[in-house]
């Protein structure tokens, strides 16, 4: 069986539902891929820093699943629309028997993969959607009636009795080595037409290990102040590692874990 494994919001090989699972089935090898698409980025008003840390995040990426003997390839789709038939292409062309990727909750997205899916079924291939993006699915935190909280406060309770209940998280590991597919990665482009971004580069490191590295600072020198300093914007009370979660170079379990820990 080979797999293909589709990166969206999750540019990291550490603690990846979607590519740790694959890797630990797959005896052909694993594909790796990524879709650009411009049409549907400005619609959605993506920053042209968020393309210009997604593309330099995604040359880290290529690197370390290079390492592991998976390639990663890029194709284009200017619009969600389209992707189906690119991901059908790609699978078609390196004989691919299932596609797997973590699921997005947002409406286009949402809708994007049930296309996708639904192609798939009719192509054959396998479909693997896996929960990855928060720590626990999020219909599964739900009131004593059965619906969804409306208020901060009492979601919060519940969500803290869950993970109370749930015991300490656990990590998943990087994919093991895997047999080569054959296959050479693609070159991950410098910009993207129409996101050419001013922000200083050197103000985000890219990648998942300068993720990983804000994190173990905050923990380290921040945290324990941050009840009180991360109202004050004047000083550096914060992780900053929001925009690394929202391309998803680090995952929020491997943050909570690294809390728990420093606790």
């Amino acid at each position: 069986m080979r797999a293909l494994v589709w990166f969206r919001s999750d540019l990291r090989v550490s603690d990846n539902t979607a590519l740790h699972r694959a890797a630990s089935v797959s005896t052909r090898g694993v594909i790796a891929v990524f879709v650009i698409s411009p049409a549907q980025w400005k619609e959605h008003d993506w920053a042209a820093c968020r393309v210009d840390l997604m593309l330099r995040t995604l040359r880290e990426l290529s690197g370390a699943l290079k390492a592991t003997n998976i390639p990663l390839l890029i194709v284009r789709a200017e619009r969600f629309s389209d992707v189906p038939a690119a991901l059908l292409k790609v699978a078609k062309s390196h004989a691919c028997d299932a596609l797997y990727y973590n699921i997005e909750y947002e409406i286009n997205e949402s809708r994007r993969d049930d296309a996708v899916a639904r192609a798939a079924a009719k192509s054959g291939l396998a479909v693997h959607a896996l929960h990855d993006q928060t720590v626990f699915p999020p219909e599964s935190i739900r009131t004593g009636q059965g619906t969804f909280y409306t208020v901060f406060t009492p979601f919060k309770k519940s969500w803290l009795k869950r993970a109370d209940e749930a015991g300490p998280i656990k990590l998943l590991s990087k994919p093991r080595k895997q047999d080569g597919a054959g296959v050479e990665p693609d070159d991950v482009p410098e910009q993207v037409k129409g996101f050419e971004s001013k922000i200083p580069a050197d103000l985000w490191p890219a990648g998942e290990s300068a993720a990983q590295k804000r994190l173990g600072q905050f923990v380290e020198m921040r945290a324990q102040a941050y009840a009180a300093a991360r109202n004050t914007p004047a000083i550096d009370g914060t992780s900053t590692l929001s925009a690394y979660l929202a391309i998803g170079a680090i995952s929020s379990r491997q943050c909570i874990a690294a809390a728990a820990e420093s606790n």
